[in-house]
């Protein structure tokens, strides 16, 4: 069932709020008018009367279609303010023609069309708009002289025309005003925008590497740790370390262990989001745990699939030396949460496996539970530093 405001779509719901503003505003002003031809105070000729509404019913049902269909998003003005008002103060006109004593009257109305602008429009808008609106009155003066010459008084013309002319200005002015403090204010508030996620960005995320940062992955720990033990479902935990990272930097400087450090974070990044075994439910978090220290949350994975996750890294790691220079190993522990246990436990258990796989030759992966014999290690060749392997230093 075709709904009044599109269900999904803010930016057209708000446009139809906009519209029904004016339509209101119709609405109210056709009461007046009715109420005025009723009580004789407007002489409007009765054969007039049903086309006008007939009219004004048919132009707003256009727009109205207009803007619910999505044809109005092919239009730099979405809105269609500018036609809108436009059509409102053509209207008036043919009002003000017919009825010739109610245009002290509708004058107001014929200014405060041009109040709806301020939703939307520009200074050159606005000004466009108000000398629309005096040339078209004064287009009515003239059809008034020419053909009811008898009903035409120039002094009084002279005297609405002027006033119209100054008020027509005054809300030009006033509300380009408006719509410019209206502009201002959006820009304010898309850079506040801006700022505030550059701001949660950096309150997440490690400022060298990108990754996460040590305080969001705990946290995004602490919630895998409360739907794990709900759900019972499990969840594994990797902890990372480059190594002989520090020859790289007593060697080449911090700057070359700093690019080491982007690389490799950027490299997991790639590895982790191309592997398709672990658990769709949950999200894999990888962050910055320390100096060059890594730490992968694997929600929905075993201790058997965070092995492999950390194998595949170990694997890339290693394959290829990153900015073409620089050949780095990774070790890495692996444990599975236990239903239970403190975070504190299960990362004790991760770094326990860490340092065995370091005791182990380094450059190999060490499950929390897994006994010596089922650790695959791949050592380089390079005797001096056996996982470190520096070429030329290139920029």
């Amino acid at each position: 069932m075709l709904s009044i405001f599109p269900p999904d779509d803010d930016r057209q719901k708000l446009r139809l709020q906009r519209y029904f503003m004016a339509l209101a505003c119709y609405a109210l002003w056709l009461v007046f008018g009715f109420g005025m031809y009723l009580t004789g105070f407007m002489s409007l000729p009765s054969q007039m009367v049903v086309p006008i509404l007939a009219g004004v019913c048919v132009t707003n049902l256009y727009f109205y279609v207009f803007i619910r269909s999505g044809l109005n998003r092919h239009f730099n003005d979405p809105s269609l303010t500018f036609s809108q008002i436009i059509v409102a103060m053509t209207w008036i006109l043919v009002l003000m023609f017919v009825a010739a004593d109610s245009r002290s009257v509708l004058l107001p109305v014929y200014v405060m069309s041009l109040l709806f602008g301020v939703f939307q429009l520009r200074r050159k808008d606005f000004m466009v708009l108000a000398a629309f609106g005096l040339a078209g009155y004064l287009a009515v003066v003239a059809l008034d002289f020419l053909i009811f010459r008898e009903r035409f008084d120039l002094r009084v013309e002279v005297l609405r025309s002027s006033v119209l002319a100054g008020t027509m200005l005054w809300a030009a002015v006033f509300g380009s005003h408006v719509s410019g403090l209206r502009n201002k204010l959006r820009n304010r508030n898309h850079e506040l925008r801006e700022a505030l996620e550059v701001v949660h960005h950096a309150a997440r995320h490690d400022h060298l590497t990108q990754a996460y940062n040590r305080r969001y992955v705990m946290q995004t720990i602490k919630a895998e740790k409360t739907r794990a033990d709900r759900t019972r479902r499990p969840f594994s935990v990797v902890i990372l370390d480059l190594d002989h990272f520090k020859i790289i930097n007593d060697r080449y400087g911090h700057l070359a262990g700093d690019r080491v450090l982007v690389a490799f974070s950027e490299r997991t990044k790639g590895t982790l989001r191309g592997m398709d075994f672990i658990g769709s439910e949950g999200v894999r978090t990888f962050g910055r745990y320390g100096g060059e220290e890594f730490i992968v949350l694997l929600p929905e994975t075993d201790l058997g699939g965070g092995y492999r996750c950390a194998e595949r890294v170990r694997y890339v790691t290693e394959d290829e030396p990153f900015d073409d220079v620089f050949k780095v190993t990774v070790s890495s522990g692996v444990a599975e949460y236990r239903l239970g246990e403190s975070i504190e436990d299960t990362l004790r258990r991760a770094d326990a496996a860490l340092y065995r796989a370091k005791d182990n030759g380094r450059n190999c992966v060490v499950a929390d539970d897994t006994p010596t014999s089922g650790i695959y290690s791949l050592l380089t060749e390079d005797e001096v530093s056996p996982n470190v392997v520096v070429g030329q230093f290139g920029s």
